[in-house]
């Protein structure tokens, strides 16, 4: 073969190569759009999501057996071992047989409170519908009064209807009760103990009553006032509670909600003892705050409050009354401006009168009830995305089954806030607004 042969050949080479190579480059260019690259992530994403959960089930294998054995005790020591997952150094995370176990906790707690629904609350609601006229009979009986030993760090005071009986028993079966299987762990300690009683009033139903003193007395976390319970007479409810854990209870602080109200009580002891570590000292009076309400004059109107009542145009700032926290160290000092401030029928702008005159202001919480003021028919609660139900200490608009669904709910998020990481970032989420 000549020199010049040679030469071509050589030349020819590298040009087929590099014709090769840009026939290549289109091929890729066609495959490295954006459409393809995002098929590619999901499919090694997805490929990943099958291999941690494989990994997980090995790793849960001794568990999930023993479960099944003693759920509560196994549940109890899981939920302790557990860690926010920002902390958690494996790439596995939580193994599932905790969460299986929360399920099978949330499953015993589901058949329980449907266990009550078609037995007492078959009566709660057969009774409201018969009522009778009777005397008035003083209901107050110290043998099935709430006992408060040991002394928790918040005391919750829930206004409830005597009707809502299944309002009552969710809240026991969730966020209520300290002993629940569901909120023991490493979180939980005497400094964050927590109580929860319901204050009612009595009804014109003789058999109502009844079922509602049974209920006192098997429970004992229940306190009856001596008054018919209407909505105007909701500050002679707020006036029991004070005057009962005056007497009965030593609680650092006291949170007043209502039985349509979730309160996510593991968030909110937190905060209430770094509050307390920080500025125990200071007394606090906490919640959404309301300002420039103007007093009701309308006779009609159910918020109507007289002048010889309250001789002003607008109420000074109060709290909302489906959530606000104070210190209990406030209590005989809210009982002396009990008897100096006349009671209006309006429960919490009566207690911000209490507050206003021992000379104490509140203090705007945007966590305690942040929706309920800006959420209309249009994004009413049921409407928002589930992650925005995780950092709010109080939500209105919650009863029912829905106490205990939530509370699941919370606690998952909670636990592993990274479920809720992609939806915060997501515009059909961020149309919503956060508190108002």
């Amino acid at each position: 073969m000549s020199a010049r042969i040679q030469f071509i050949l050589l030349l020819d080479a590298p040009l087929k190569i590099a014709v090769s190579l840009t026939q290549m480059g289109r091929k890729m260019n066609k495959y490295c759009t954006i459409r393809y690259l995002l098929l590619l992530a999901s499919l090694t994403g997805f490929m990943n999501l099958v291999y941690l959960t494989f990994l997980a089930d090995l790793r849960g294998t001794l568990e999930l057996y023993t479960m099944q054995r003693s759920s509560s005790s196994v549940l109890r020591r899981q939920i302790a071992s557990i860690q926010v997952d920002a902390d958690i150094k494996a790439a596995t995370g939580p193994s599932l047989s905790y969460l299986e176990l929360l399920n099978l906790d949330l499953k015993d707690l589901v058949q329980r409170y449907l266990a009550s629904s078609q037995t007492i609350a078959k009566q709660y609601e057969l009774n409201n519908l018969q009522e009778e006229p009777q005397e008035e009979q003083v209901l107050v009986n110290h043998f099935y009064l709430p006992r408060c030993l040991p002394v928790p760090f918040l005391l919750i005071m829930v206004h409830s209807n005597p009707v809502n009986f299944m309002d009552r028993e969710s809240i026991r079966l969730s966020w209520g009760r300290g002993d629940n299987p569901v909120n023991q762990g490493s979180w939980t300690s005497p400094e964050r103990s927590w109580k929860t009683v319901f204050l009612v009033g009595k009804t014109n139903s003789s058999k109502l009553n009844n079922l509602l003193r049974q209920e006192a007395q098997v429970y004992k976390d229940i306190v009856i006032g001596d008054f018919l319970d209407t909505y105007r007479n909701l500050s002679l409810k707020t006036l029991l509670g004070l005057q009962w854990t005056s007497h009965h209870c030593k609680p650092k602080y006291i949170l007043k909600t209502d039985d349509d109200c979730y309160v996510n009580v593991l968030s909110l002891v937190q905060w209430l003892q770094e509050y307390h570590v920080t500025n125990g000292s200071r007394p606090l009076y906490a919640g959404n705050i309301q300002r420039d309400m103007e007093v009701v004059r309308d006779k009609t109107n159910r918020y109507y409050v007289s002048v010889m009542d309250i001789n002003r145009h607008k109420y000074p700032p109060y709290a909302s009354g489906g959530g606000y926290v104070f210190s209990a160290s406030l209590l005989p000092r809210l009982l002396a401006a009990s008897q100096e401030v006349p009671i209006i029928p309006v429960e919490d702008a009566c207690f911000g009168l209490y507050m206003q005159h021992i000379g104490i202001k509140p203090l705007h919480n945007s966590k305690i009830l942040p929706y309920v003021f800006c959420d209309g028919a249009k994004t009413s609660l049921n409407e928002r995305p589930i992650c925005h139900l995780r950092d709010p200490l109080v939500l209105h608009g919650i009863r029912d089954i829905l106490q205990i669904q939530t509370h699941y709910n919370v606690l998952l998020m909670t636990f592993l806030p990274t479920i809720c990481s992609y939806v915060d970032n997501q515009s059909f989420s961020k149309n919503f607004q956060q508190s108002c």
